[in-house]
C-alpha cells in the first residue's frame, strides 16, 4: 500500500487556506482530524445548496422565507448594540462613514 501525501498535504492547504510549512508544523492527529472534516463540510455544503435549489425551483416564497430565517438564525448576530448606551447620532454618523444614507443599512 501507498499513501499519496502530497494529495493530502495538498488537500488540507487549499481547503484551509494553509501554507505548506504551517500543514508541515501541524501535531499528526490535528493534520488527519483537518483531512477527515474536508469531506463532511464540503457535504455539509452540498446538502444545503440542494436544498436552496430545490426550494428556488419549488416556487414556494414562504419556504424560502422559513430557509432565510434559519440561515439568519445559524448566523446569528455577532454584535449586539446597547442603543441606549450610544450617544444621540451616533449610528447615522457611522452609517454616513460606510458611505449609506441616513436611515438605511
Amino acid at each position: 500500500m501507498s499513501i499519496d501525501l502530497g494529495y493530502f498535504i495538498s488537500r488540507v492547504m487549499r481547503f484551509y487556506s494553509m501554507n505548506y510549512r504551517d500543514v508541515l508544523d501541524l501535531p499528526l492527529k490535528a493534520f488527519w482530524m483537518l483531512d477527515r472534516n474536508i469531506s463532511r463540510i464540503k457535504a455539509e455544503d452540498d446538502l444545503r445548496q440542494v436544498r436552496l435549489s430545490a426550494l428556488a425551483s419549488s416556487g414556494s416564497k414562504e419556504a424560502l422565507e422559513n430557509f432565510m430565517t434559519e440561515l439568519s438564525d445559524e448566523i446569528g448576530k455577532p454584535i449586539q448594540q446597547d442603543q441606549s448606551a450610544m450617544e444621540p447620532g451616533a449610528m447615522d454618523r457611522l452609517k454616513s462613514l460606510m458611505g449609506a444614507p441616513n436611515g438605511q443599512r
